[in-house]
């Protein structure tokens, strides 16, 4: 297709307001995220493999940060990248309901307006409803968020963890796993949130390090072996003294139990057991069992059928099994109460300050407790009736070690070793607890009679006990864990239970990115939900990012005023710049640093692109798109086609492999150096490439195009293509019949001398108007030929003859290129003597500021004692003098 040049009215800077939200809500409407369209408008076909991406459903508290705009880049790129090549792409948009964050978001919200006790104050019925309310709004806005940030998904099929259809899939899901007796109410120690009043589990708890002091010490006078603890208040609900069986200091008294009288009205028994798990070397080789407030310590109750005495409660004070001169304390004040105890019956054997990590509730701020409770529990080591493996066995075997599983049966995680983390998780799996005692969520689909018949499970209300023939009945009161729906992510939003087609076509699903710290709360509990119902993994690849750190490496966060809202950056400097900030940099594990100069400078190299396909359109004689590989006359073009060629391979694999960082460099590179650098003014030079430019931008456009999707659509538009170019075939090489490495090579020669010989002129101050003289020693063979010289001489304003150097002559040394010396000569206005005087004047003055700096930062008291910004500051500073000096010793020796 051609357009008429006169109608092409181009502007110098791309201003991305003008163009984003039109662009998005044109392909939206045209229907270029949904595959059975794009098949209905021939861009993919019904034969074509699939390859499905489920967007990791933001939670519905708020607005989108830039872990959002990170994760929606990445999944984006790869549903571009994917669509361009012609497969059935689906990316599904959806929303997380969110549980305990919702919740307590918007109870804080309600406390903050005044009220002490929301759930007392309103009831189950209105809060959820003051929720539901917050919760439409948030949603609404976290969606048009998602497309701001140019994310083409499917949304048609949004979903969300509460919908209607996730619902019936948890109270199915719920049913067949009660019946298989996966699922069971047992009384167990769980992680308690006193603040929230809700349990958590392992995988949601915040792990802090705060100082503690640890006491070692003897449960009484005639008791033979110390322990050591930093929580003396939960020692009045010992059980047991665990050891190695092996150590030689405690063997004997394995099997004993004693009496003691601790804490005055506190008497009971310590039974000593020997078990394998005990680290004899570490503290005193002995372990205060505590099985009501300890997951490890409840574990060894269950081995050696211990008691268990619960001494602290729901409301994070000490029970009537403490004894009554602990009983209503707080553990604070009944830790030191203990501790005044042990000092004053001389059993405090030593006091010491320690490190101690406690896990805390994210969402409420408190220390988590572990405390035993009734609730649900999903069993990972009971056999599923008829298939003679466990949850936990299903989990390990989804999983290839490296990457050598079969893909088709195997999930691949990127980067290569976190199978190991998974495999450890799954050794020390414990079962599941999955009730939530809060009112946002799922709740629980389990009835109780009147009578305390047998549960039912329902999500509807009983019409009579199958028992006892009574009607009345009371519901549980708990809601499930989010993760419990969330786990079911991959197949609920493609119909289960009921429409299966969209099963049969995108499920396994292909891809799927989340950040390592869900690792074990949300991709693992995928991979239980889907290998038990549907008996296949949920995905055949997981790529892992890691966190986006601020410039000086610190966590985005409120406390310290260092957030960056994403929208902000949008509205400054468009989505594509941050886009690129975001993807150039990732690797797949690793975190990075992320700041408002890093989209400011993507935004430059998007105006870039902008102004490079400007020039083109406006320059050549007609717009029309280019099908087949032009043929090049100069070695210039031959070069430009076949560097061409050569990253659409590379850009190619690197996709394929999650090296987005990779692509984005080597495109980076080639756009700005060889195309608009080199080519594009080689071209000026030598005229009549029309074709070649247009092929090599409308490649480009392609292959930006997973990057900077809406820049990209945006100079397509003026080809008057028949097809956008968000449905365009990705690219495929086809061998040039050239002589890459002479061609190659030479045009390299010619870069790297223009590139050295505008590097002098920048070093000496030798404006672009003063012509100057290339030499070489040692002409032998043919090293520049007239055509070289032509471009390198427009190029870097030499001569195009090309001499020996004279006896005579004054001249700076270049860098050698090729194996050959080069020199410039200089004009005879030049006074080298004065300029070798200047620069060695310079050079002293500079040796003796950095031996000071030196000095400064060699000072220990500096160091230590100044501010860490100020010695970081200097420090910055000596780097800066020595590339200065470095800079000036080398122009010193390039002066003859």
């Amino acid at each position: 297709m051609t357009s008429k040049k006169k109608e092409i009215d181009i502007p110098k800077i791309y201003n991305a307001k003008e163009h984003e939200d039109r662009i998005y809500q044109e392909w939206e409407n045209g229907g270029f995220f949904n595959p059975e369209k794009n098949i209905a408008q021939g861009s993919t076909s019904i034969d074509a493999p699939s390859f499905t991406i489920m967007m990791p459903p933001p939670n519905v508290t708020g607005v989108l940060h830039l872990g959002h705009a990170l994760e929606n880049s990445l999944m984006d790129v790869m549903t571009r990248f994917q669509r361009m090549r012609g497969k059935r792409t689906l990316l599904v948009p959806g929303t997380d309901h969110a549980a305990v964050p919702t919740q307590a978001r918007v109870e804080k919200d309600l406390m903050a307006q005044g009220m002490k006790n929301p759930r007392k104050e309103l009831g189950r019925e209105k809060l959820l409803e003051i929720i539901r309310d917050y919760v439409e709004k948030s949603k609404a806005t976290i969606l048009s968020q998602i497309r701001k940030l140019g994310t083409s998904c499917d949304w048609s099929r949004l979903a969300y963890t509460f919908d209607e259809s996730r619902s019936k899939t948890v109270n199915t899901i719920f049913k067949k796993m009660y019946d298989d007796g996966l699922i069971y109410r047992g009384y167990r120690t769980v992680n308690w949130s006193v603040a929230g009043q809700c349990t958590h589990s392992e995988d949601e708890l915040v792990n802090i390090e705060r100082e503690a002091k640890l006491y070692t010490f003897k449960y009484s006078e005639d008791f033979p072996i110390p322990i050591a603890t930093t929580r003396p208040e939960t020692k009045l609900g010992d059980t047991a003294v665990a050891v190695h069986p092996d150590d030689e200091r405690y063997k004997k008294y394995i099997g004993q139990s004693f009496t003691v009288n601790f804490c005055e009205s506190k008497f009971f028994e310590i039974k000593i057991i020997g078990d394998s798990e005990v680290d004899p070397n570490f503290g005193t080789g002995a372990l205060g069992v505590t099985p009501a407030h300890s997951q490890i310590d409840f574990d060894l109750k269950e081995r050696h059928d211990l008691l268990l005495i619960q001494v602290i409660g729901k409301d994070g004070n000490m029970t009537e099994e403490a004894g009554e001169d602990y009983q209503g304390l707080s553990v604070e004040t009944a830790r030191e109460k203990v501790v005044q105890f042990l000092r004053e019956n001389n059993l405090l054997i030593n006091e010491e300050d320690t490190k101690q990590i406690v896990g805390t509730s994210e969402r409420f701020g408190d220390v988590i407790e572990v405390i035993p409770m009734e609730q649900w529990f999903v069993n990972m080591k009971k056999e599923i009736p008829g298939r003679k493996k466990n949850l936990q066995q299903l989990m390990r075997e989804a999983v290839a070690i490296g990457h050598n599983g079969d893909e088709k049966q195997k999930i691949i995680l990127s980067p290569n070793g976190f199978e190991k983390r998974y495999f450890r998780w799954i050794d020390n799996i414990r079962d599941w607890c999955i009730s939530r005692q809060i009112w946002w969520g799922h709740q629980i689909p389990v009835w109780y009679c009147e009578n305390k018949c047998q549960p039912i499970v329902s999500p509807e209300k009983p019409k009579e006990c199958s028992h006892c023939k009574n009607t009345t009945f009371q519901r549980d009161p708990d809601t499930l864990d989010t993760w419990f729906s969330s786990a079911t992510w991959t197949f609920s939003t493609l119909g289960w239970p009921d429409k299966k087609a969209d099963l049969n076509v995108y499920h396994p699903t292909s891809w799927i990115q989340m950040g390592y710290e869900i690792f074990f709360l949300w991709m693992a509990r995928m991979i239980l939900m889907s290998t038990y119902i549907l008996d296949e993994i949920p995905f055949r690849n997981v790529y892992f990012h890691g966190l986006l750190r601020d410039k000086n490496g610190q966590k985005f966060s409120k406390s310290l005023r260092n957030n960056l809202d994403p929208l902000e950056m949008i509205e400054k400097y468009g989505t594509d710049a941050l886009r690129m900030s975001m993807l150039m940099g990732v690797s797949p594990g690793n975190d990075m640093k992320f700041y408002e100069e890093k989209v400011e400078h993507y935004q430059h190299f998007v105006n870039k692109l902008w102004n490079i396909s400007r020039y083109i359109l406006i320059s050549v004689k007609e717009i029309k798109l280019i099908a087949q590989i032009p043929e090049g006359n100069s070695k210039d073009d031959k070069v430009i086609l076949l560097l061409l060629q050569k990253i659409i391979n590379e850009v190619t694999e690197s996709i394929e492999n999650y090296e987005f960082s990779r692509a984005g460099e080597i495109l980076y590179d080639f756009t700005w150096h060889d195309f608009a650098d080199w080519y594009i003014e080689v071209a000026k030079i030598e005229k009549e490439k029309d074709d070649i430019l247009l092929y090599v931008l409308q490649t480009l456009l392609k292959l930006w195009h997973p990057y900077m999707p809406f820049v990209t659509e945006k100079i397509w538009e003026f080809f008057d293509a028949p097809q956008k170019l968000i449905v365009q075939k990705w690219i495929t090489t086809k061998e040039l019949s050239l002589k890459d490495n002479l061609d190659i090579a030479r045009v390299k020669i010619r870069k790297e001398i223009v590139k050295n010989i505008r590097s002098a002129r920048r070093d000496f101050n030798i404006p672009v108007s003063i012509i100057l003289g290339l030499r070489v020693r040692d002409f032998g063979e043919i090293f520049l030929i007239e055509e070289d010289m032509k471009i390198i001489s427009k190029f870097a304003r030499v001569e195009e003859t090309l001499f020996v150097l004279g006896e005579n002559e004054m001249h700076i040394t270049l860098s050698p290129v090729a194996g050959k010396l080069l020199y410039l000569t200089m004009p005879t206005n030049i006074d080298f003597t004065k300029e070798k005087e200047r620069i060695n004047k310079e050079i002293k003055n500079l040796e003796d500021y950095t031996l000071g700096l030196a000095n400064k930062l060699g000072n220990e008291s500096f160091v230590k004692n100044a501010k860490p910004e100020i010695v970081e500051e200097t420090q910055k500073k000596k780097e800066d003098v020595d590339r200065k000096l470095a800079l000036l010793k080398k122009q010193l020796k390039q002066i003859n």
